[in-house]
C-alpha cells in the first residue's frame, strides 16, 4: 500500500512472503544463500545480526541493511538472491511479490486497537503490529488463504499489505497495538473453480495435461492449529492447460491453488492464452502439515476486457512435481 495526496492507494497485486534461513546452502564464492526469489517484487524488510548481500536480477552483489529498507524498498524484476558469509542468527526477510506499478485507489480509513493475541478485519489495506516481544511470532491469514504467513517479531512493525480480509494470531503482550489502513468494502469474488481430479470439471474447463500422476488421497492439515482435511490431488510433470471464467470489469484477478507441499519447492511457468506472464513458485516444504494454499496474481493486461482465458501451468525442470487439488479464480470487487 502506498500513500498519495488523495489518500492511501492499495497495491492489490502484492503477495507478502516471509523467508527465514535454515542451513543456507553454499553458493559459488563461499557465501551462504539465505533467500532465492523468482519473479517481480520488492524486498521490504530485513532482520539480521550480520551483513547481508543482495543480488538483483543477476546483477552484481551489493550489501543491504534493515536501515536502508526503512528508507525505501529494494525492487527487482526477475530475481532476488540474499546471501551472507554465515547463516545470521534470527535472519528473516519480507518480500512482496508481483507488485503492480499502478496501485488501485480505494477509499480507506485508519484503524488501531490494543493487541490481545487475536485480531480480524475485512476488506483490503495494510497492517503493522508494535510491542511484540523478541522471539515472538504472529500468524497472518491473508485474503482467506488457509496457509498463514509466519511473521517474526522483528518484522511485525513493517506495514504488510492484505486484500480480502485479515486474521492475526500470536502471543499477547502488554502495551502492544495493531494499526493500519483498510478499505472495508473490498473483497474477492470466486468466478470459477477447477478440480483436476474430477472428470466433469476437467471436461467443462477443457483440461489438457501431460504426464499426470494417478489421483492421490491425502488427510492432513494446513497448519498445526487447524483441523485435519481429507481430499484428493494429483501432480503433473509437463504442462497442463485449462479454461477459466474471469470478471472483465476488474483488472485484479488471482489464481489460488490448493496443493500438497510434501516434496518441497515447486516451480512453473504460467501462460495466459499462450503468453508468458510469470513464474509461480512455492517456497515451503512441510511433511507434517502437508496441505497448503498460494496465490498467483495475473497481470491486468492478461485478462482486461475478457470473460474467459486459457491458463497453462508448465512445470520447470529440476524441481518437485507440480501438484494441485484445485484452482480457484478470484476477482476483486469493491462494494
Amino acid at each position: 500500500m502506498q500513500e498519495t495526496q488523495g489518500g492511501p492507494s492499495l497495491d492489490l497485486s502484492a503477495v507478502p512472503l516471509v523467508l527465514e534461513a535454515g542451513c543456507g546452502f553454499l553458493a559459488p564464492g563461499g557465501r551462504r544463500v539465505l533467500a532465492d526469489v523468482e519473479g517481480r517484487g520488492v524486498l521490504t524488510a530485513l532482520a539480521s545480526d550480520q551483513p547481508v548481500f543482495a543480488r538483483v536480477d543477476d546483477g552484481a552483489e551489493r550489501p543491504v541493511s534493515a536501515g536502508e529498507l526503512r528508507g525505501g524498498a529494494l525492487a527487482f524484476r526477475e530475481s532476488l538472491t540474499l546471501s551472507a558469509d554465515t547463516v545470521p542468527e534470527g535472519f528473516a526477510a519480507r518480500v512482496d511479490l508481483w507488485c503492480d506499478p499502478e496501485p488501485w485507489p480505494c477509499e480507506a480509513e485508519p484503524f488501531e486497537a490494543a493487541w490481545g493475541g487475536e485480531f480480524e478485519t475485512e476488506g483490503a489495506g495494510w497492517w503493522r503490529l508494535s510491542g511484540i516481544p523478541e522471539g515472538g511470532r504472529v500468524l497472518a491469514w491473508i485474503g482467506g488463504l488457509a496457509t498463514p504467513v509466519v511473521v517474526p517479531a522483528a518484522l511485525c512493525g513493517v506495514p504488510m499489505p492484505f486484500a480480502g480480509g485479515l486474521r492475526l494470531s500470536g502471543p499477547p503482550a502488554e502495551g502492544a497495538r495493531v494499526a493500519g489502513w483498510r478499505s472495508a468494502g473490498w473483497t474477492w469474488v470466486e468466478t470459477d473453480r477447477v478440480d483436476p481430479c474430477d472428470e466433469a470439471s476437467r471436461e467443462a474447463h477443457g483440461w489438457a495435461g501431460q504426464n499426470e500422476t494417478a489421483i492421490l488421497r491425502l488427510e492432513s492439515r494446513f497448519d498445526p492449529s487447524s483441523a485435519i482435511v481429507a481430499g484428493t490431488h494429483r501432480g503433473h510433470l509437463n504442462g497442463a492447460s485449462f479454461d477459466v471464467t474471469v470478471d472483465n470489469a476488474t483488472p485484479r484477478v488471482r489464481l489460488r491453488r490448493t496443493f500438497d507441499r510434501f516434496h518441497g519447492v515447486q516451480r512453473a511457468r504460467v501462460l495466459v492464452d499462450g503468453a508468458f506472464v510469470g513464474i509461480w513458485r512455492s517456497y515451503t516444504e512441510d511433511r507434517t502439515c502437508r496441505w497448503a494454499e498460494d496465490d498467483f496474481p495475473l497481470p491486468p493486461a492478461a485478462t482486461r476486457g475478457r470473460d474467459r482465458v486459457r491458463v497453462t501451468i508448465d512445470p520447470m525442470p529440476g524441481t518437485a512435481l507440480w501438484d494441485a487439488a484445485r484452482y480457484r479464480v478470484l476477482c476483486a470487487r469493491c462494494r
